[in-house]
């Protein structure tokens, strides 16, 4: 059985495979559904640079370069049957690629 804490708001703690560091989800457009007083994510808040920011340095390259965000497609696996205007909610489960080979996975949903 699904809690709100499978879900990932605002705020969640993002890292990167590839990276140095986690990151921040942001949702900077207005979202109709929250949980706790904070903007619920859905599987369309992937975009670099708006919802997901640098992980520091990227360790494809020799030496480690700056992590330029890019992803390519909406967030995968998450299971679940909860929707946000039509989308999948995003998942403490769901994952994404970096346009790098990263892979982009929840550290912490963000409650």
């Amino acid at each position: 059985m699904s809690t709100e804490k499978d879900y990932a708001v605002e705020g969640a703690e993002l890292k990167c495979s590839l990276g140095s560091k986690t990151s921040r989800l942001k949702i900077p457009y207005k979202k109709t559904v929250s949980i706790g007083g904070k903007k619920q994510a859905d599987v369309n808040d992937y975009k670099g640079g708006v919802n997901i920011m640098s992980f520091g340095s990227c360790s494809r390259s020799y030496p480690p370069l700056a992590c330029i965000m890019g992803t390519c497609a909406k967030w995968v696996n998450g299971k679940g049957t909860s929707r946000i205007n039509g989308e999948e909610a995003l998942r403490k489960e769901s994952i994404n690629i970096c346009s790098c080979g990263g892979i982009i996975s929840i550290v912490d949903t963000g409650h």
